[in-house]
């Protein structure tokens, strides 16, 4: 039998350790009247599970509010009923934009420059349509995403229609979002199916009924939020079970060693001194300056690859960024990640005919957290995905 998400989550244990040492501490300290209060959130996740997943909630680390959850089974424990707590998780549970960027970083490949861009467009209509309260146009768009990203992940299968043949991949105790009382039994729920079509409105997002249109009455905010979790819980498994090959291994410690030298020069601590940096490396045509302060993914990306990407591309363009805007910053600087955007103007010349582009884009910044992971410095990197946007300006290849 599985053990619970408190008993095999690494984050949950870490978490106990501390709490059991703040414990420790007299009576009435600030540490631990800290601690008190924290040690009932480290079954949380299960009994949220246990309560939810059969209306289609599942906890998901990285982006579901402790709070919202621990309001949710007081309200069940009050007598609510399920129509009123879908009501309340819909609107305080999920925190939209690092799901957003995750969804984009995982599903796309990167954020700067994806591997797949068509399906990083698919991912930015999903979540304009929500927050438009588009929920018929949004629903079916999340759930091929979390299809087609299963089938990626998975090989040739369905996470939704191969589900019994896929039990196996979770069964993980690794992963809060993944684990088995939390992903495969809210997936369990979404491939019921009845035959025939009816017009009665559902309260979870069905993936046959709905996609094979017999099922169409799914228009809701409460329908397209419990979607976006199960795609949180999806990304969140694929991120914690994801093995690293050996043949990537040399890879990674190149690039660890690359950006550790390079960031001993480059200190960005903010969005604008990053642009800054990074313009001053198209200035100059100091290619590793660019990579280093691009917001390339430390171990995914092939570094090597892009220095010589950037050294051709400088060697005949000449690259203008001019900030129309004020940084919009998302988290604070104790969060393990931050994001940022801003309006800018690009400007592109082409040296061997003088050709000229000039185009608004949003500019993005970030702090990854994936650099603690090579105990590389918090520094602020650029993520305008530019490669991609001067080959499409100009027709390169």
């Amino acid at each position: 039998m599985s053990k619970s998400i408190r008993r095999s989550s690494p984050i949950h244990q870490a978490a106990e350790k501390l709490i059991d040492l703040a414990s420790a501490l007299p009576m009435g300290s600030e540490p631990r009247k800290l601690a008190d209060a924290m040690r009932f959130t480290l079954d949380l996740a299960d009994r949220f599970n246990a309560a939810f997943t059969a209306q289609g909630w599942v906890f998901v680390e990285f982006c579901c509010g402790h709070e919202p959850a621990a309001e949710a089974l007081a309200m069940k424990a009050q007598g609510s009923s399920p129509e009123e707590i879908d009501a309340y998780l819909a609107d305080r549970f999920i925190n939209y934009e690092p799901l957003y960027w995750q969804a984009k970083k995982l599903l796309g490949g990167a954020v700067a420059e994806p591997i797949h861009p068509v399906r990083v467009e698919v991912v930015e209509r999903a979540f304009r349509a929500y927050r438009e309260a588009d929920f018929i146009a949004c629903v079916p768009l999340l759930l091929m995403l979390i299809d087609g990203f299963g089938v990626t992940k998975t090989g040739t299968k369905s996470i939704f229609s191969d589900l019994p043949d896929l039990s196996d991949l979770f069964e993980s105790e690794a992963s809060v979002g993944g684990h088995q009382s939390g992903l495969k039994a809210v997936l369990g729920q979404l491939i019921r199916t009845k035959k025939g079509y009816s017009e009665e409105q559902l309260t979870l997002p069905l993936r046959n009924g709905i996609l094979h249109g017999t099922r169409l009455n799914y228009g809701s905010k409460a329908v397209a939020a419990k979607a976006l979790c199960v795609l949180a819980a999806v990304i969140e498994w694929a991120r914690d079970t994801a093995t690293v090959p050996k043949d990537e291994t040399a890879r990674r410690k190149w690039n660890a060693q690359f950006l550790a030298a390079n960031f001993a020069r480059l200190k960005s601590t903010s969005p604008d001194e990053a642009l800054g940096l990074l313009q001053g490396a198209f200035d100059s045509g100091r290619s590793h300056d660019a990579v280093a302060i691009i917001d390339y993914h430390p171990s995914t990306t092939n570094l090597q690859s892009k220095l010589s990407e950037w050294a051709d591309l400088m060697a005949t363009t000449r690259i203008q960024i001019v900030r129309k805007g004020d940084w919009e910053v998302f988290g604070s600087p104790t969060n393990s990640e931050q994001k940022a955007r801003c309006r800018v103007e690009l400007i592109v010349r082409r040296e061997e005919d003088a050709d000229e582009s000039r185009s608004d884009e949003t500019l993005y910044a970030a702090r990854q957290a994936a650099m603690k992971e090579f105990e590389l410095d918090h520094v602020w990197q650029i993520g305008l995905p530019i490669l991609g946007i001067i080959r499409s300006k100009f027709a390169l290849t």
